[in-house]
């Protein structure tokens, strides 16, 4: 009996503390009783992670709390609570808001707005869905107890503030100690591909010193017993206000699913910190979306961070020297057991938090050619390909800068220009017209088709500004563009009293679809994996400054050629009465005819040339 008793005494403190979550009386304190005398005071192993920096009346809150492999979360108590020091005791005690049950969980506390475990865990991640109160309540805080093992527990530990915009800002006296100007790091890429691992680009740059760095981005590795030790370096001209270079290691050249490594100055003194992330598939910094964010800590395998920040010569500086473990025990950070992609970026900051980064074909983002081996003192460079985007590209341009204006030259300009030829039984305009139009049809529906495989779907287009509309433009031009030969194919006698709307509605569907895409193309062309060289967009411009030069010069032609054809073409219709063989007769050839066959041939020829430039460039740069 006394065996029974002392093992039932033994096990209950374990039961106790992992048994259904705190009682209410720990919803002051947040104490897990039954977990031992104190929690601890060394940092937790642990992160708290907001998808969000501010949050407005009734708004949803992602609220992520994260461990390691070895360090699992076994049991946890949170609460939102305001993070203004200067209110009353009272106010900060309040708890606010509420948060959705997930498996395992209850709610606790005054009005249900604290959640904690509600049976044992055994999980790295709990990730949970915070709504806030009906009206804003000024800033908030979210404090978490987290139980590692009973007698192993962090107490309160602290989030980030979530800001209320309609609140005033947190007022502080206290007086902080500047953080110590951080050295320049002398990045030696004499050494590459002996001494370390180096990726370059471009190729062969340096960053020997910070007024020379001519690396767009630089990283180099060096194996030392089960660490790697990193240098990391990016160049970026100072009007783009970058403050961050990122890389992540991934299995593909996709964004998505990929371990980071941030180095972000801070605005304030320019401090460069290393953080670690995990960029979820489909999921951006700044996106809102939930993005764990991990200062360097040895317990996520990064150690020993440096950093340094400059403006030299108009150029801005980003630096940082960190070691990453071989292998992680933590699902977030990616052991070194295999060859990984090296994807690039850079951006702003808001505060110390990333934002999207910078699109363009020179800044990125980008990704290797080639896998990398960290293991090896193997020196890399070049950019990733994407063999469907280019496709999609160069379908597009030949479709609306070669085919479709062609056509459309025809048939505004060239109906009365060959009367008494036939090409494949049909007036020369008419022929030449639809085997363009139908060119550009096949043209856009395979390039649409191509870009929906790359997307896997619709493309959000995850771009600054107007390049978000590029995919809804698109869209918009395929289908006026398999709208207008239907709508030919409907079309009625040309004497037809309808036919004067026919002719309206389908040059008006034609006009808008090559005007959105010549317009689409511009925005396709920023694309970063459409690697097209920044000139490319220039020849695009002179394209359409020669467009719009034939296009007037024709006009004004055929206006001052019109009275004398219609002359022409009157007396060509008496004589046709008073000539019994007049039938037979062939139709004058219209007044200016040279003239505009040089204006179609220059057009043609020109035209030609500088789709075959664009083409030769996007594939092969």
């Amino acid at each position: 009996m006394y065996a029974i008793v002392l093992g039932i005494l033994t096990v209950f403190p374990a039961v106790l503390g992992f048994s259904g979550g705190p009682p209410d009386t720990a919803c002051a304190d947040m104490f897990p009783s039954g977990h031992g005398p104190a929690g601890q005071t060394i940092p937790a192993p642990y992160s708290i992670q907001l998808s969000a920096e501010n949050y407005a009346g009734g708004d949803t809150v992602g609220v992520t709390i994260s461990g390691t492999a070895s360090d699992m979360i076994k049991g946890f108590f949170i609460q939102a609570r305001r993070a203004d020091p200067s209110l009353s005791a009272v106010d900060r005690a309040e708890i606010l808001g509420s948060f959705a049950t997930i498996a395992n969980t209850k709610t606790a506390c005054a009005n249900n707005a604290a959640l904690s475990h509600s049976a044992q865990l055994n999980t790295q991640t709990v990730a949970l869905m915070w709504t806030a109160p009906s009206a804003p309540a000024g800033h908030i805080k979210f404090y978490v107890t987290i139980v590692k093992a009973r007698a192993t527990f962090w107490v309160e530990e602290e989030s980030m503030i979530l800001q209320d915009p309609t609140a005033p800002a947190i007022a502080t006296n206290v007086t902080t100690t500047p953080r110590p100007p951080q050295p320049a790091i002398l990045i030696d890429t004499a050494g590459c591909g002996s001494t370390k691992g180096c990726y370059r680009e471009p190729d062969n740059c340096a960053c020997n010193s910070p007024d020379r760095c001519s690396c767009d981005y630089l990283l180099t590795w060096e194996l030392n017993a089960n660490k790697v030790a990193f240098e990391m370096a990016a160049s970026l001209s100072e009007g783009d206000d970058a403050r961050y270079v990122a890389f992540g290691l991934s299995t593909d050249i996709q964004m998505g699913d990929d371990s980071v490594i941030a180095c972000v100055a801070s605005p304030n003194d320019n401090f460069v910190s290393v953080y670690s992330y995990y960029n979820n598939a489909g999921e951006t910094p700044g996106s809102g979306s939930i993005f764990p964010r991990v200062a360097c800590n040895p317990a996520f395998g990064v150690d020993d961070c440096e950093g340094y920040f400059a403006s030299v010569n108009g150029r801005r500086l980003i630096q940082c020297t960190f070691t990453r473990d071989v292998t992680v025990n933590n699902d977030m950070v990616m052991s070194f057991n295999r060859d990984y992609y090296l994807l690039f970026a850079k951006g702003k900051t808001a505060g110390e938090t990333v934002q999207k980064h910078v699109f363009d074909h020179q800044h990125g983002p980008l990704a290797s050619k080639l896998p990398i081996n960290f293991m090896m003192k193997k020196t890399y460079s070049g950019r990733a390909s994407y063999p469907l985007v280019k496709a999609h590209g160069i379908l597009m341009i030949i479709a609306w800068v070669l085919t479709s204006s062609i056509a459309i030259i025809m048939a505004r300009y060239y109906k009365n220009m060959w009367p008494n030829d036939k090409l494949c039984g049909e007036k020369v305009w008419f022929t030449n017209h639809r085997t363009l139009q139908i060119s550009t049809l096949l043209f856009t529906i395979i390039a649409f088709i191509l870009i929906f495989l790359e997307a896997m779907g619709y493309s959000q287009m995850d771009a600054p500004g107007i390049m978000v509309a590029h995919p809804i433009l698109g869209i918009i031009v395929t289908a006026f563009c398999v709208i207008n030969p239907i709508m030919s194919l409907c079309r009625c006698h040309p004497g037809d009293d309808w036919r004067p709307c026919f002719n309206w509605f389908h040059w008006l569907v034609g006009t808008i679809a090559f005007v959105l895409g010549s317009i689409n193309i511009f925005f396709g062309m920023n694309s970063h994996k459409s690697g097209t060289p920044w000139w490319v967009t220039w020849i695009m411009v002179v394209w359409i400054l020669i467009h719009f030069i034939v296009e007037i010069t024709l006009e004004i032609h055929q206006c001052c050629m019109h009275k004398k054809n219609k002359d022409k073409q009157e007396m060509f219709e008496m004589s046709k009465k008073s000539d019994p063989r007049g039938d037979l007769t062939p139709t004058p050839e219209p007044s200016g005819r040279r003239f505009k066959t040089f204006m179609l041939a220059f057009y043609v020829i020109v035209t030609f040339i500088l789709v075959a430039v664009m083409v030769i460039a996007i594939a092969v740069s």
